[in-house]
């Protein structure tokens, strides 16, 4: 979870991005005009003002620093490609929605462009080499020396996770083995016997403990707690919950590790929230006009509610209604056991058949075929019970089907559509397959997935693959 100051974080790269952006615009137009009167130009201040906006929205919701002391050469090349096509897209959007843009010299617009990927990328590996180079010199000199704790088995794994990642400046100076007795003579290795006396002698910022706690002796806590050394302690929880990831969090009075597949930042969070509201009222609106058109044919093939309303199961298992146009006859839910023979998925898990018969001539057909059928879900996206990209929601029986494994798959908020529907929809017809799919989207999921997701389902849709 976030600190209430980690928006803080890699501030000086958003400094020097803007910097960037600011001198191209300003180099590309002196460039293009032969003159530096960029401010004499109405339109030229908007654009320049739009850009830096434009950088800092991406900074706060869109993370494009996050890692960025980590990214490689090629990493670092493709996140600055992706934010400078970002930033472009924008811009020429604005221009066209105040339709300007015949007023605007696109050599300018586009040598803008040019120079600030080149500045922006130059500029960022500069600095990195120079934080890196910081780091490296605040080692030598000893500024944060660490001792670490550990089982003899461990030795090589935990110098390797710690040197890997420390951007913390730390340098290892000793290494203590706490179940094995070590006879060679090595600066850094030591058995246990010896840590108390080494920390009285040697200069050590912070400890850490990288072993299960009971295996450290009480006559060492008691001498480290003496000492007034910061100690660290690895939470060995960690590896039972191995591939997920982590956070340290208070509930009540504990301190907690918590466990996530894929830990949602508070921006992503807010954007896919507005995409789901923006989506959700577009939707609705659309659902009001399909209402009209073929509400009267649903109801005239076959007299009752126009909508089939069932319970399903939602995030973490919550109960919600949910909404979608009438396609079957009324007692379709009756006839489903008689005809679970016919199922196409095995175990039951999800409900498959070929030319049910509960379907209403005609027009089931048709908006199934179209996937008209799903338009209401908008307005349980609208209500919060969904969201437009996630995983299916399951009916009560087959939830009450469902092993830990398959539960995972509600471990977010159920979707209009999802991955598994945009690879292959109905025609996948192994549970197994769905879970993994839906697991693969949930460990990997980022707005810019959803958006792809999004794209694909409309061009499934033109397809006409059908639905569910």
């Amino acid at each position: 979870m976030k600190s209430n100051k980690s928006w803080l974080k890699h501030l000086d790269f958003l400094i020097l991005d803007v910097v960037c952006i600011v001198i191209s615009l300003f180099f590309s137009y002196a460039l293009r005009h032969n003159k530096f009167d960029l401010f004499r130009f109405e339109l030229y201040k908007e654009m320049l003002f739009l850009l830096i906006a434009v950088d800092l929205l991406l900074y706060f919701f869109a993370e494009p620093f996050k890692n960025v002391l980590k990214r490689g050469y090629l990493e670092e090349l493709k996140n600055t490609i992706k934010l400078v096509l970002i930033n472009m897209a924008i811009s020429v959007l604005y221009l066209f929605i105040i339709k300007e843009g015949s007023n605007y010299s696109r050599i300018t617009l586009l040598l803008t462009y040019i120079v600030y990927f080149f500045s922006s990328y130059i500029v960022r590996i500069i600095h990195k080499k120079h934080i890196h180079k910081k780091a490296k010199t605040s080692l030598h000199d000893g500024e944060k020396s660490l001792l670490i704790i550990c089982e003899y088995k461990d030795v090589e794994k935990v110098v390797d996770v710690v040197s890997r990642n420390n951007y913390s400046f730390y340098q290892i100076n000793g290494i203590c083995v706490i179940d094995k007795a070590i006879n060679r003579k090595e600066k850094k290795i030591m058995s246990k016997t010896k840590l108390l006396e080494y920390i009285s002698t040697n200069w050590v910022d912070n400890i850490l403990i990288a072993c299960d706690y009971e295996l450290v002796p009480n006559n060492i806590i008691k001498g480290i707690k003496e000492s007034g050394i910061p100690v660290s302690v690895k939470l060995m929880d960690m590896d039972i919950f191995d591939g997920k990831q982590q956070t340290i969090e208070t509930i009540g009075e504990y301190s907690v590790l918590s466990s996530v597949s894929n830990r949602d930042s508070y921006s992503g969070v807010f954007i896919k929230r507005t995409m789901d509201i923006i989506g959700g009222i577009v939707g609705s609106l659309l659902t009001i006009v399909l209402i009209i058109v073929i509400g009267p044919i649903i109801y005239f093939k076959s007299p009752g509610n126009i909508f089939y309303v069932s319970d399903r199961v939602g995030k973490n298992g919550k109960p919600f209604k949910f909404y979608k146009f009438r396609s079957m006859i009324l007692n379709a839910d009756d006839l489903k056991e008689k005809l679970k023979e016919s199922n196409r998925v095995k175990d039951g898990m999800m409900f498959k058949i070929e030319d049910d018969p509960r379907i209403i001539p005609g027009i089931g057909n048709f908006i199934r075929k179209t996937s008209l059928d799903e338009f209401p879900q908008f307005f349980n996206v609208l209500k919060g019970d969904m969201s437009l990209v996630g995983t299916r929601p399951p009916t009560i029986d087959e939830w009450n089907k469902y092993t830990p494994y398959y539960r995972s798959r509600l471990s977010i908020k159920p979707g209009i559509t999802g991955l598994w529907q945009v690879s292959g929809r109905s025609n996948i017809t192994d549970f197994d397959e769905v879970v993994r799919l839906d697991n693969e989207y949930i460990n990997n999921w980022s707005i810019s997935l959803d958006i792809k997701i999004l794209f694909k389902t409309i061009a499934v849709l033109f397809k006409r693959e059908g639905s569910m």
